[in-house]
């Protein structure tokens, strides 16, 4: 296997401070769920990076299959789940939303995303994934 890409981030004081991209990129403040004000849980960021990645994905698998796909979009909600024995497990809800693809293709395009996006093979077996797709004509 290669390195395909890298990214380099720095945290500092955990769910109450500001990570850092190494380019500098974007400023982010990270917050506790449930806490009013401005600032993203990590929770949030992971449900931003797997959607886009994701998406991504959707729309390499339709084009290499030359699928008709005229739009996806896709919406991710994250859970953190307590777990009965201690400790938390993520589980995350994809919405699917595709304009252009029969039920067959939308199906056949996403089980080949799931194959392709890092993301997915990332949790594969860690975390529950629920699918939620809809067509439009």
């Amino acid at each position: 296997m290669k390195v395909f890409y890298e990214s380099d981030t720095k945290a500092e004081n955990g769910r109450s401070g500001s990570p850092t991209l190494s380019d500098e990129a974007a400023k982010i403040r990270v917050t506790p769920p449930g806490v009013e004000g401005p600032g993203v849980t990590p929770e949030e960021l992971f449900a931003v990076g797997y959607a886009s990645c994701f998406e991504h994905s959707l729309k390499m698998v339709s084009g290499h299959k030359e699928y008709p796909l005229n739009a996806v979009e896709v919406r991710a909600e994250g859970n953190v789940i307590e777990k009965d024995e201690g400790g938390f497990v993520l589980d995350i809800d994809l919405h699917l939303e595709f304009s252009g693809l029969t039920r067959e293709q939308a199906e056949d395009v996403i089980h080949t995303a799931h194959t392709l996006c890092p993301y997915s093979n990332a949790i594969c077996g860690n975390v529950d994934v629920r699918v939620f797709t809809k067509l439009n004509s």
